[in-house]
């Protein structure tokens, strides 16, 4: 296929423009991806003339939606901004995907509003992937697009998690596993007894997991609902980053062992860089019918070169088209009678 179109929301992060667009920079060179740089023109062109040496696409958006807004109010009232007019692109067939660090809750109420569902999807669901200690990542959905779910909605999660394993984290075939606080068939409330009883029908379901189970790698898509996904996923970002801090107060405490830090040292980096949300980028809205990715409110230059590298490989892989028809085989009858209508 030609070069892919991604649109980069420039407005709306913790780092401001400049180290977004440092990221747009690196990606378009690394990916060989067409990125059009969405914001303020002026502020862009004036990074560039800094940073780039060939010329970028400019969607000039002036107005920019904060963390603060409400996000139905902002995709509102804010048409002129980075994020609404990027997502308006997607639908209007200019571009591929759009990759925003901004206010979570208003790009999934402008990706629903202006892209809409894929047909059978409820609820989309946030996909975030982490590393474990086999080595092995692992997609955790949904993780903060809906608190509250029903099973139906989870068995969706699966399914969409399991396109995802396959087509961008090259997982054959993956395992899925339901979040639980216990993994006895019978444990857990309604919803994850519901829920169980639906998955057992997929045929790559691995029945319950806990939370240290997930991070040990014991299956390859984690499904649970926005809240206790969400949870998860900050305990994991705090409890790796409290790790760091413990060994280096440590270390600091006893000189013998300042002196092993040193041959220690690249362990310790490399152990930084593996748990580090810059190296995964992005997590992808998975039920829209186009590509969006969001990325972390704090991202950096890395960051944001990794998640275009996400949004690269779901267009090339036609990820959309593919949870369609993952879908398509796995439908309750009423959904598939609509479907062919």
């Amino acid at each position: 296929m030609d070069r892919p179109r991604v649109i980069l929301d420039t407005q709306g992060g913790d780092r401001g423009p400049a180290e977004i667009i440092v990221g747009g920079i690196k990606a378009a060179d690394a990916f060989d991806a067409e990125v059009i740089l969405a914001g303020d023109q002026s502020t862009i062109e004036g990074e560039m003339s800094r940073r780039a040496k060939r010329r970028f696409t400019i969607l000039h958006a002036p107005e920019i939606v904060t963390m603060e807004d409400i996000p139905t109010e902002a995709v509102r009232r804010k048409k002129e901004s980075s994020l609404i007019k990027g997502i308006e692109y997607i639908r209007q067939g200019l571009a591929n995907a759009f990759v925003s660090p901004a206010n979570t809750g208003a790009v999934m109420a402008a990706s629903l509003l202006n892209l809409g569902r894929i047909r059978g999807i409820d609820r989309p669901g946030i996909a975030a992937v982490i590393p474990t200690v086999r080595g092995r990542n692992v997609l955790i959905i949904d993780v903060g697009a809906n608190v509250d779910c029903d099973a139906e909605n989870l068995k969706e999660f699966a399914i969409m998690g399991t396109v995802y394993a396959q087509e961008i984290l090259g997982i054959e075939e993956p395992k899925v596993g339901l979040l639980n606080i216990g993994s006895e068939r019978r444990k857990g409330n309604e919803l994850a007894l519901k829920t169980f009883f639906l998955l057992e029908h997929l045929g790559n379901f691995s029945g319950n997991v806990e939370g240290h189970q997930v991070l040990e790698g014991q299956v390859d898509v984690v499904v649970c609902d926005g809240f206790a996904g969400n949870v998860l996923l900050k305990s994991y970002e705090g409890g790796a980053a409290a790790t760091v801090e413990f060994l280096q107060k440590a270390i600091a405490k006893d000189f013998f062992a300042r002196l092993g830090a040193f041959i220690l040292l690249p362990a310790l980096r490399n152990f930084k860089r593996s748990i580090s949300a810059a190296r995964y980028g992005g997590a992808p809205l998975l039920g829209v019918k186009g590509v969006v990715i969001i990325a972390h409110g704090n991202s950096d230059a890395e960051a944001i070169k990794n998640a275009i590298r996400v949004a690269v490989e779901s267009v090339r892989h036609d990820l959309v088209g593919k949870i369609e028809r993952g879908l398509a085989e796995h439908l309750p009858r009423s959904a598939a009678k609509e479907v062919t209508t």
